[in-house]
Parts: structure tokens; C-alpha cells; sequence
């Protein structure tokens, strides 16, 4: 259940289409079922990546896994820290004017840098990966 060494590294298009997935179904739960859907977005964006295998509904659509440093497949709890940036980012979103501010003092940012993560690092490796120890994979048949 190990990773191979040398796992093709996710293309930074898939992962940036991926994510566009993932923030469109949190955004149609918050306006869908207010004031609940807000949390409920902030939930689903936190532990994706852990419901699945590995595969968050946008990782699944473009073939993508997540997986831990032992090669297994991202957990909720990793899932959870891996995400928190974009869980504040989210967040920033959903709070009109000062969190809109926020978003793009704080938010435009970190985007940058966590997309520049992905572009240097050998592995993939953005800010959330690293704080969780996990990094994103083209996908493999079988995993987990």
C-alpha cells in the first residue's frame, strides 16, 4: 500500500480544476441552505479530501488522489489540516465588505503562494500539504 517512489505529480491545471470543483459545491451549499449551508460548505472544503479515499467530488471528476507520507490515502483528519487555508479563505468569502477585504489582503496572497508551492516543489507540495503531510498524485488504480 506504499507509494511508489516517483508517483507522477499532479498537474497544476488538474489540481487548480479540482479545486474549482470542490469550491463550487461548498459555494451551492451556502447559498442553497442558508445560514446553515455556510458551515456546512466550510465542512465539506475540510474533509473532501478524506470522504473518499483520498478523493475529493473535483480530485474524483479529474483523476486525482491524495495521499499521506506512508502512501496511504488522505484521512479526515489530514483532509482537514491540509485544507485549513483555503477553510479561512472560504470563510473570508462568506463574510460581505471586511471579510471581502480580508480575502483579498490575505487571501490573493496565499493563493499565490500555495500555487507557487505547487510549481517549485519536486512533490507538489503546497502549504496545507505540508502541514499535513500529504501531497496529490495523478491517480493510480487500486490505491488504498
Amino acid at each position: 500500500m506504499g507509494t511508489e517512489v516517483g508517483s507522477e505529480k499532479a498537474s497544476l491545471l488538474k489540481r487548480g480544476m479540482a479545486r474549482v470543483v470542490d469550491l463550487l459545491v461548498a459555494w451551492a451549499l451556502a447559498l442553497f441552505i442558508p445560514p446553515v449551508g455556510i458551515i456546512l460548505g466550510l465542512v465539506y472544503l475540510g474533509v473532501a479530501d478524506g470522504l473518499q479515499r483520498g478523493q475529493s467530488l473535483g480530485k474524483m471528476v479529474f483523476g486525482l488522489d491524495v495521499i499521506k507520507k506512508d502512501g496511504h490515502p488522505c484521512d479526515l483528519h489530514s483532509s482537514l489540516y491540509r485544507n485549513l487555508p483555503f477553510l479561512f479563505l472560504f470563510l473570508f468569502a462568506s463574510i460581505p465588505v471586511l471579510g471581502w477585504i480580508l480575502l483579498v489582503i490575505v487571501g490573493l496572497p496565499l493563493v499565490i503562494i500555495e500555487t507557487w508551492l505547487v510549481i517549485v516543489d519536486e512533490r507538489g507540495e503546497r502549504l496545507g500539504d505540508r502541514i499535513a503531510d500529504t501531497h496529490v498524485i495523478e491517480g493510480r488504480p487500486g490505491i488504498g
